[in-house]
């Protein structure tokens, strides 16, 4: 994997800012400075009104307007005078005063309906000319980029934009103008009903138009405010904007939150895109990359970046490696299935009313995008038949209309868009709820021979929680000593379905802090089968946990954990079925399902003392759907552990602090890597502030040239050649969180993240022979979880590896670890308050 591969979390800020949109320009404006009172009392009532404060509610800037009787936007009759756009800007309970043209760019475009099976396509009046980008001095670029760059599609392209600012001073003086009502114009310097200016793009006053602003100031708390406020309207007989108020009317496939919900704030072009129907402004039909030649549609682009790696995989049988400009998108894959059309786009969400398009208006514009489709592919075979009968024989597949897409794809039939992305792994996780009822701890044999009795039932939540037999017909019996009992396999409906014991065990340890430590020492084989139970009667069953005796380097103490883990086998259905339910594929061919696990705490040794909760498995399945069942290329064969693993009290149980690989760090050190949940985690999503890379396997050593990763430092110093054998998941390649900044309560849960709690050392190395995991060596707790994803260099130029051990009393490798030999750590002195807190320092308020 080569280190200029983008990954999946900032692939759209790439993406958009190599192709899209423009930026404010230069000038002033001839606006006050100082704050003022607008002379209109309708503004200034509606100022005072916290609703309205654009950076919440953009449509205020236009409704008040329009509310008062002041056109959000006139369009004069041809040769008049340009068209302007009317806003105000409300901000802590009063006008905004003092904005010039550069903090506004503005776009304005009609909607064009679509016909004969067609989109409706949002078409800018307003364009630049782009020019093909050029390799840059000393880079060394991946394959498929280095090609467009030598012999790029086209010198340049003419591309929807921005409205160009003024280049006289004089008129760019006049471009943004205040208005002592409360408001400002912005005169477009582009004449939209000049066909000659607009690229061909033609003035119909009448269809539904959009006018959107790409706005930046500072509230009164010194912060940057980026919005996008924006106005939907048609044009009356006057030249004046009615707005738009009839859903219908207008097209908005995806609303901004949806796509928060992984980016916490979509910020696009240098952060100040950041809203999705400002995006469509530019990124319409007809815009493409004059590099590659691909297409910057909105919806084909985002599809196509979402599914880069899944694309890329199959490149060979039809799929591509969809590059823009200098940006390469084959490392990027969606966090969940790509069948989750919902995630992005709802009918049932009011500000999209056009969401559910993707279940009743199939288009090759949207379909040929996740969907591998030139020569070779799946769909390219199979659609080339279909053409030859439609159009004749040796039509390209790929000249089918959208009306002949519809009329196969319509709503109602077996492959309807809505029933061929049905998923039946989540979809069906619904009739699976495991349940447990009590645990109780036995010791009655002085520490050994103790078990864990756990009472449990698996049910059904879609039918009034009725309990399943774990014993079905898919299994079989054996009989030893009179005495049957079922045998099931994995491939049996619940045969997968276990029980782990996860406990601390560590000579020394603590009670005080529960930290769960045995899996990885001598406790892995404290599991059960569920089918195994029991019968209590009605389905609810009962079974113990064997608790493995004490050694002299393991003693279980403090509080344990009981959780359930598997996935349920189920036949796989009909993805092409018009019924429900969906008949069985034949011949028969399983498939996992998400079980929905439980877990439940007791005391082994004194009082309960449940492990401390940290992060959510709800929040991760914000980004992931269903924690674990998908992996980067979008399918379950892939995915962690068979897709098993699907809640953070799980992982936490094997991920424990003695949990080690064979493979060694990136960093030179020769060290193993920790697979600590925590560490492991960090080191996956935090690969944009690593100098060298997480990786799942590896024999190689260097540092990795990050794109994401803008320390001088670390550039300067980097490999631009260095690459891992197939096979190795170098996570720097392919992920990088998501957000504009380290919010790390997208993931923590209650300011968790501020102070590091756990009670042990990440294991680094266990020396050969040693057995003791007092004696294996360790980076201390709070060190580990720092340089999860701190593994470079400092700003000033130490290396983090030094800073923590010389300034924060920790160890990296040079402790046997234990718990008695553990360091204090004096990281709290400098981070946990003053400037350099740990909250101040990742960009929390």
């Amino acid at each position: 994997m080569k280190h200029f591969m983008v990954r999946w979390g900032s692939a759209c800020l790439v993406a958009a800012a190599m192709a899209g949109c423009g930026g404010g320009g230069g000038g002033g404006g001839t606006t006050p400075t100082a704050p003022v009172i607008p002379s209109s009392p309708a503004i200034v009532a509606a100022s005072a009104l916290a609703a309205n404060d654009t950076a919440i509610n953009y449509a205020a800037s236009f409704t008040v307007l329009q509310d008062a009787g002041i056109p959000a936007v006139t369009v004069p009759s041809p040769g008049v005078s340009l068209a302007k756009v009317n806003f105000t800007v409300f901000s802590d309970g009063a006008f905004k005063s003092g904005l010039t043209i550069t903090n506004v760019s503005a776009a304005i475009a009609k909607l064009v309906p679509g016909s004969n099976g067609n989109p409706d396509e949002w078409k800018n009046y307003t364009h630049r000319t782009r020019t093909a980008a050029t390799a840059a001095v000393g880079v060394v670029y991946p394959a498929a980029i280095s090609a467009t760059l030598t012999s790029p599609k086209a010198a340049s392209t003419v591309q929807a934009y921005t409205d160009p600012k003024q280049t006289n001073a004089a008129l760019l003086a006049a471009q943004l103008v205040y208005n002592p009502l409360g408001y400002y114009t912005y005169t477009f310097s582009t004449d939209i009903k000049d066909p000659t200016k607009t690229n061909g793009v033609t003035y119909e006053p009448n269809l539904t138009h959009r006018v959107a602003i790409q706005l930046s100031y500072t509230n009164a708390a010194g912060e940057a405010i980026k919005v996008n406020p924006y106005f939907d309207f048609t044009i009356d007989a006057n030249g004046n904007a009615v707005a738009v108020t009839d859903p219908t009317k207008t097209r908005k496939m995806t609303d901004v939150a949806s796509c928060n919900g992984c980016h916490e704030k979509l910020a696009l072009h240098g952060g100040g895109r950041v809203d999705t129907q400002y995006c469509v402004m530019c990124h319409n039909p007809g815009t493409t990359d004059p590099n590659s030649g691909n297409v910057l549609t909105l919806a084909t682009m985002v599809h196509k970046i979402h599914s880069g790696k899944l694309l890329k995989k199959a490149e060979a049988a039809g799929g591509e490696n969809y590059t823009v400009r200098t940006a390469d998108f084959a490392e990027v894959g969606f966090p969940q299935d790509l069948r989750n059309c919902t995630v992005c786009h709802s009918g049932a969400n009011p500000k999209t009313p056009q969401g559910d398009n993707w279940k009743t208006k199939a288009s090759k514009e949207a379909c040929l995008t996740c969907h591998a489709s030139n020569t070779g592919s799946k769909w390219d075979t199979t659609h080339t038949a279909l053409v030859a009968m439609i159009l004749g024989a040796g039509t390209p597949a790929k000249s089918m209309s959208n009306q002949q897409c519809a009329d196969c794809h319509k709503a109602g039939s077996a492959i309807s868009a809505e029933r061929v992305h049905w998923n039946q792994n989540e979809e069906n996780a619904s009739k699976y709820k495991m349940n447990i009822e009590s645990v109780i701890f036995n010791d009655t044999s002085n520490h050994k021979a103790r078990t864990v009795s756990v009472n449990y039932f698996l049910s059904d939540p879609t039918n009034g929680n009725s309990a399943y037999n774990l014993v079905t017909n898919d299994c079989t019996t054996t009989t030893v000593n009179s005495i049957t009992t079922p045998v099931c396999t994995d491939t049996s409906k619940f045969g997968k379905l276990r029980f782990y014991l996860a406990y601390q065990n560590m000579v020394g340890q603590s009670t005080n802090t529960t930290e769960y430590s045995a899996y990885n020492n001598g406790g892995g084989n404290a599991n059960v089968y569920a089918y195994k139970g029991t019968a209590l009667g009605g389905n609810h069953y009962t079974i113990d946990i064997p608790l493995p005796d004490d050694t002299t380097t393991a003693i279980a103490t403090g509080t344990a954990r009981v959780v359930s883990m598997g996935q349920i086998k189920e036949p796989l259905l009909q993805v092409t079925a018009a019924i429900d339910p969906r008949p069985e594929v034949t011949p028969q061919v399983l498939v996992s399902i998400v079980a929905q696990n439980a877990y439940k705490e007791l005391a082994i040794t004194g009082n309960l003392q449940p492990r401390r909760t940290i992060v959510a498995t709800e929040k991760c399945n914000i980004c992931h759907g269903a924690l674990g069942t998908t992996s980067g290329s979008n399918t379950l064969s892939e995915a962690i552990h068979g897709g098993a693993r699907n809640r953070v009290e799980a992982c936490v149980v094997c991920h424990d602090a003695n949990k080690t690989t064979t493979t060694i760090m990136t960093d030179g050190s020769a060290f193993n890597e920790s697979y600590q949940f925590k560490r492991m985690i960090h080191g996956i999503h935090g690969n944009s502030k690593r100098t060298y890379p997480f990786t799942l396997g590896n024999l190689v050593q260097g540092n990795f040239c990050n794109p994401a990763n803008t320390s001088a430092i670390a550039q300067a110093a980097c490999n631009n050649t260095l690459t891992f054998a197939t096979g190795v998941e170098n996570y720097a390649a392919e992920v990088s969180w998501p957000g504009v900044g380290i919010n790390c309560n997208v993931c923590h849960v209650n300011d968790s993240y501020k102070n590091d709690q756990g009670p042990l050392g990440a294991v680094i190395q266990k020396p050969t022979g040693v057995t003791d995991p007092n004696q294996w060596l360790v980076i201390s707790p709070k060190a580990a979880s720092c340089t999860a994803c701190h593994n470079g260099s400092t700003a000033s130029g130490v290396r983090v590896i030094d800073h923590i051990t010389w300034f924060g009393g920790a160890s990296y490798g040079t402790t046997q670890a234990g718990v008695s030999a553990l360091p204090r750590e004096t990281c709290d002195d400098c981070h946990a308050s003053g400037a350099k807190n740990v909250a101040t320092v990742h960009g929390q308020k």
